[in-house]
């Protein structure tokens, strides 16, 4: 399933295996000027040159090497002659030879994107011209090591790929990092910005605003984790206390995503004994 909007000059791509009809997990790709950030998972390889074909894709950026943002690469390139995707130097080794890491993907995650096929990539540079607008590459690990932004500052958007999410995440993956992510957040708001596109499809118009309740939401919920730990309560309890209970997403995940990843990261970062 691939579905089109659009913001202004930014064209929004939903992409998501259908399943009973409806759409599994979906990830959003954006179209600005020749300009394709991310590609999308594998599952929908063949709905790809269609759905692309009014749009003349020229170059095309990674935020970061996860399945379901670059596995359409390999199709973009071969039909559309893209060359090599964009993408920080830590990703490049991973997109051209997904076979490195592919082997730990998790059932729902085979389910719901596919595997990637290999394709070119190369390392992008702090700043990357492409038609008539002019990009800061900004490097925000923590949900990856090797996961970027992109600002334009004229237009004031920010394309935000995995990291931001929403302003009161609750969730996350067993691999993230909670403490690196508030600090890529807390970088972004070292810029202006006002428009933030997100992987996930949301868009936000109020971004900054946005971005910085989420910091604020994090911190808090920091403090009182460090709190409570203090006090000599488990993470489960901290979870339960400040959270409630798990989401169907941890059971669907097979414990993958959970309010209780959160809360250990936090702890690991910030609790002192």
């Amino acid at each position: 399933m691939i579905t089109t909007r659009e913001f202004g000059p930014v064209t929004q791509f939903t992409m998501g295996r259908l399943f009973g009809g409806k759409p599994v997990y979906t990830m959003a790709c954006y179209y600005v000027d020749g300009l394709l950030i991310d590609s999308g998972p594998a599952h929908v390889a063949e709905e790809i040159p269609a759905a692309l074909a009014p749009y003349p894709v020229r170059t095309v950026v990674n935020t970061h090497h996860h399945e379901d943002h670059i596995g359409n690469n390999a199709i973009l390139q071969q039909q559309f002659g893209t060359g090599p995707a964009l993408a920080h130097p830590l990703a490049v080794p991973r997109i051209s030879d997904p076979t490195s890491w592919i082997a730990r993907l998790l059932p729902y995650q085979h389910f719901a994107w596919g595997s990637p096929p290999a394709s070119a990539a190369a390392a992008i540079p702090d700043q990357l011209t492409v038609g008539r607008h002019r990009y800061a590459v900004i490097h925000t690990p923590g949900h990856s090591d090797d996961h970027i932004c992109l600002l334009e500052p004229d237009e004031g958007w920010l394309f935000t790929g995995d990291l931001f999410l929403s302003e009161r995440t609750e969730l996350m993956r067993s691999d993230e990092d909670a403490g690196q992510i508030l600090a890529s957040l807390r970088r972004l708001l070292d810029y202006e910005f006002k428009t933030i596109f997100c992987g996930s499809g949301r868009v936000v118009e109020d971004g900054r605003r946005a971005l910085a309740t989420k910091v604020e939401f994090w911190e808090h919920l920091a403090t009182e984790a460090c709190r409570l730990r203090a006090q000599g309560r488990e993470p489960e309890e901290i979870r339960q206390a400040l959270l409630g209970e798990e989401s169907t997403l941890h059971s669907l995940t097979g414990g993958d995503f959970g309010k209780i990843h959160l809360i250990n990261s936090l702890l690991r970062c910030f609790y002192r004994s």
